[in-house]
């Protein structure tokens, strides 16, 4: 796998609560896949971007590495984790537990208000499908669980799932613009995003819950192919 270099388009942030607005910042990079895996991460490179001395970089920093969204290399520095093919099954297995208990639990809370935007989201993203705009579907699907877990009003779980879409964001972003989602058609009724939002209106938590589990599990069946693939080549090349 490469290992990109170039940093996402930051904008400097006010010094008000600083250490909290950099975390968050780098925190949202991560999540929409803006810092892909492998990337190495330089202290006074994102500072630089922030606008803002290294102080509460390396606090974000050292947040993030808690948190298993970066990991320390020998030499010390920081990077974006890359995922096994292992590692991501796990991932997914800890997700398929979280995020469907949380879409059951939004089946009996989502407001008509937030039904409509859902659907909005979904009709976007199918759009953005259609004319192959990948990267305004990476960041439509996100949303679109977002808005679903949102719903669930359980705080807690919310949060335990963002973590994991700290790793999730880099992976899903890699992938993506690898194009290795090519044959999948995104606009279909047996989607499991429409078989989500039908569970949703109708306030039918098994169904929602099953909905979003085979949405994980279908596409990590894809993503795990091309991880083997990669690792494959990789050894092949080494040897």
């Amino acid at each position: 796998m490469k290992k990109p270099t170039n940093l996402p388009d930051f904008t400097p942030v006010s010094h008000s609560t600083v250490h909290e607005k950099v975390y968050d910042r780098i925190r949202d990079a991560l999540v929409a896949g803006k810092m892909l895996p492998g990337q190495r991460i330089v202290i006074r490179e994102l500072a630089s971007a922030l606008g803002t001395s290294m102080m509460p970089v390396r606090e974000a920093l050292r947040r993030l590495e808690a948190e298993n969204a970066l990991v320390g290399t020998a030499g010390g520095t920081l990077t974006v984790p890359i995922l096994s093919p292992t590692d991501y099954e796990e991932l997914c297995l800890i997700r398929v537990a979280l995020e469907s208990k949380a879409a059951a639990e939004a089946a009996t809370r989502i407001t008509p208000r937030e039904l409509d935007k859902l659907e909005r989201v979904l009709v976007a993203l199918e759009e953005a499908s259609d004319r192959r705009d990948l990267e305004t579907a990476l960041r439509l699907n996100r949303e679109f669980h977002h808005l679903v877990y949102v719903a669930a009003r359980r705080a807690l779980l919310l949060r335990m799932i963002e973590s994991l879409w700290l790793r999730v964001g880099p992976q899903l972003s890699y992938v993506v613009r690898s194009d290795i989602y090519g044959g999948i058609v995104i606009r279909s009724d047996d989607h499991p995003h429409r078989q989500v939002l039908a569970a949703l209106r109708s306030g039918n938590g098994r169904a929602a819950s099953a909905g979003i589990a085979r949405d994980i599990r279908r596409a990590e069946k894809v993503i795990v192919s091309h991880l083997l693939e990669e690792a494959k080549q990789q050894k092949a090349a080494a040897t």
